[in-house]
């Protein structure tokens, strides 16, 4: 079985509503609602980190 922190959009540390993935240049964010962007960051938990502060903002 896959660990869920591996499959990206279905781990648990993911902001509801976004989607953290890796690529190739680093991770990053992709807002599921309307397609907005952030990144790169160079760890997951900065990528979850940030979409967490743009979901309140």
């Amino acid at each position: 079985m896959t660990d869920p922190y591996e499959r990206p959009g279905h781990g648990p540390a993911d902001p509801d509503g976004y989607l953290i993935e890796l690529a190739p240049d680093g991770y990053r964010w992709t807002c599921r609602a309307d397609g907005r962007t952030g990144g790169p960051f160079t760890s997951r938990l900065e990528a979850v980190v940030s979409a967490e502060a743009d979901r309140t903002a």
